[in-house]
């Protein structure tokens, strides 16, 4: 068994990091290395099938984000974080009636 192979990043010391900061930052580091990596170290077994069936496949880099209260839920996705929060604002306020949830 290999060891795994790291990398060390600092952060600022004024950067105030949340267990989700954290998963999106951990998240973002892994698609990054996914994405340049491509098919180097051997494509994933489903991606292969795909392939082998005449499928082109491609991903990128999405944010997805939830709202949730009592029995409502909410999702949007987008590129950037500012129009996914811009998109879940604009589902959430669907749920008001002149600014009454």
């Amino acid at each position: 068994m290999s060891n795994p192979r790291t990398i060390t990043v600092n952060l600022p010391d004024c950067m105030v990091m949340s267990d989700d900061d954290m998963h999106v930052l951990r998240t973002t580091l892994q698609t990054i290395i996914t994405l340049s990596s491509g098919d180097s170290c051997g494509p994933d077994p489903h991606l292969a099938a795909m392939r082998k069936d005449g499928w082109t496949v491609n991903w990128d880099l999405t944010w997805i984000a939830r709202a949730r209260r009592d029995g409502v839920y909410e999702e949007a996705t987008a590129e950037t974080k500012d129009q996914v929060m811009e998109q879940l604002a604009r589902l959430v306020r669907l749920h008001e009636v002149e600014g009454t949830p």
